[in-house]
């Protein structure tokens, strides 16, 4: 190593232990505050199906016994031992119809604290851990229709098993579009700018596609919020005060010019929530037809370059002409942000190795849209930690760690083992506490032990326990440079290998001269 590398990386060790003493003290004072706080959960609606026997309903097949399907309050009134009893939609499983012979069977599943169900259908049973639950239940029926009857008594078993598949299809669309709105704010109300020369980019595509097949539309800029129409008319606000972050990213190496938001609140279109939200359009061909046999000076390919190149710049002249013109209608309070290419690395943070980009306050891939798009807030990273650091490795891991304790850990894998010392100075220059180590940890299991108990992981240390690695090499660099010291020759052994050569020269020289002068 030179000295000023040396130095450098002494300086960023420096950094990194000024910042894990105040990493712990932060993280205390912060759970503190957040006493008592656990993961929201939503409350689960309460199964009973009728809050009084006046809500029961009194038809004729109840009286005879029969299965009876409620669709009013989604419920299900099962004779058992010659006495009606309601079950609701949510307490049963799954159903099952079969015939045997001359006979129909249905066959009704209930859920159990014992069967394996999600963790929003166990709250059912948090309060009536101690009771004894019905776990299924089987009607017979003949398929033989006696002389005078219109029907078989089947039939009712037939009617039944629809009607509970319908019913049960319906609670659970809608249980899903409850879920989905969980998170959603009220967002404000657009307020439409009258004027002709507002900011507005044509011919864009969205992400997430507002339906199957993408369509493309136009985005303007209006005095408190974004509006994108589409060709179809559909319309979509996005407020100015509900973005987190703005991003734009040139189409500097790549084919997709786009601007990016990552909201605060999720909104809904299409169907689903979505927290980021998309405006692109390509430059350039996307695909490339192999067949073509061309030579590389042909004339249409240098024109066909040329256009590219003009289109390229006249779509990042527009682009940047709408990010000034709503930064300065806002007063900054939108603020794009331009990824730094240069600083960039490579990394798997879902299923696919794409670029990571540096912003001034977020790590983004913002153009590899199969699975969702990956943002990170600086500002939300309690610690980064390196996973299988290993000499012998190519690739090591990266776990962001963030300040909410309840929120997953967000891990980047297979990231090229010599950019391990770029990412290092970069997370120092951001004032980001990291450690590293060689094995690839639990993190599920030691997220939930912090949250059970902060005080006693913080009473012993911390995060400290990451550090051991760190302290480990700090203690080889020092015994190597003791080792140096050990061997360094003294400046007396110079003297004295010195002195032994000039008496060594003095002897041979007064040898040589009596030799001479014998031979005369």
């Amino acid at each position: 190593k030179l000295r000023s590398e040396a130095t450098d990386v002494e300086k960023r060790r420096q950094h990194q232990r000024e910042l894990a003493v105040s990493l712990n003290e932060e993280a205390r004072a912060r759970l503190a505050q957040k006493s008592g706080h656990k993961g929201e959960e939503r409350a689960r609606k309460s199964t009973i199906s009728y809050r009084s026997t006046q809500q029961m309903p009194q038809e004729r097949e109840i009286q005879e016994l029969k299965i009876y399907v409620d669709k009013r309050f989604e419920t299900i009134i099962l004779p058992i031992f010659g006495i009606p009893v309601p079950f609701h939609i949510s307490t049963i499983k799954n159903i099952s119809q079969s015939i045997e012979g001359d006979y129909t069977y249905l066959r009704i599943n209930f859920f159990t604290p014992g069967t394996t169900i999600t963790k929003q259908e166990s709250s059912m049973f948090t309060s009536n851990a101690n009771l004894t639950f019905l776990k299924e239940l089987t009607y017979r029926s003949t398929n033989l229709k006696e002389a005078g009857e219109i029907s078989a008594p089947s039939s009712n078993l037939n009617t039944a098993f629809r009607l509970i598949k319908e019913v049960q299809k319906k609670f659970k669309t809608r249980e899903a579009e409850e879920r989905e709105m969980e998170g959603i704010v009220k967002q404000d109300q657009l307020i439409l700018s009258n004027s002709k020369t507002i900011p507005r980019l044509k011919d864009l595509y969205i992400k997430p596609n507002i339906i199957a097949k993408r369509i493309h539309g136009t985005l303007e800029a209006h005095q408190n919020g974004f509006r994108f129409t589409s060709i179809r008319g559909d319309k979509i606000d996005i407020m100015y005060n509900n973005i987190k972050h703005a991003f734009f990213q040139p189409c500097d190496g790549e084919m997709l010019i786009l601007l990016h938001f990552h909201l605060k609140n999720p909104i809904m279109f299409g169907k689903k929530k979505q927290t980021d939200v998309q405006f692109y359009t390509e430059v350039g061909e996307i695909t490339t037809d192999l067949g073509k046999h061309q030579h590389m000076h042909d004339r249409d390919d240098l024109a066909a370059e040329q256009a590219e190149r003009e289109m390229r710049q006249k779509l990042k002249t527009a682009f940047q002409l709408f990010c000034d013109k709503v930064e300065t209608m806002t007063k900054q309070e939108v603020d794009f942000d331009v990824p730094f290419r240069d600083l960039g690395y490579y990394g798997v943070p879902n299923r696919s190795n794409v670029l990571l980009q540096p912003t001034s306050g977020c790590l983004v891939n913002l153009t590899d849209w199969v699975s969702p798009p990956f943002v990170i807030t600086l500002e939300d990273v309690e610690l980064v930690h390196f996973e299988r650091v290993q000499f012998h490795l190519k690739n090591f891991d990266m776990v962001f760690i963030f300040k909410d304790y309840f929120r997953k850990v967000a891990t980047v894998n297979s990231i090229p083992m010599n950019m391990l010392d770029h990412v290092k100075e970069w997370l120092n220059s951001c004032d980001i506490r990291y450690t590293e180590g060689i094995q690839s940890l639990n993190w599920a299991k030691i997220m939930k032990t912090i949250t059970d108990d902060p005080e006693d992981f913080f009473d012993n240390g911390g995060w400290s326990f990451l550090d051991a690695n760190d302290s480990d090499e700090g203690e080889g660099d020092e015994e190597l440079d003791e080792e140096d010291d050990v061997y360094d020759p003294s400046e007396s052994e110079f003297d004295d290998n010195e002195e032994s050569e000039s008496e060594y020269s003095d002897e041979s020289l007064s040898e040589d001269e009596s030799s001479d002068g014998n031979v005369i």
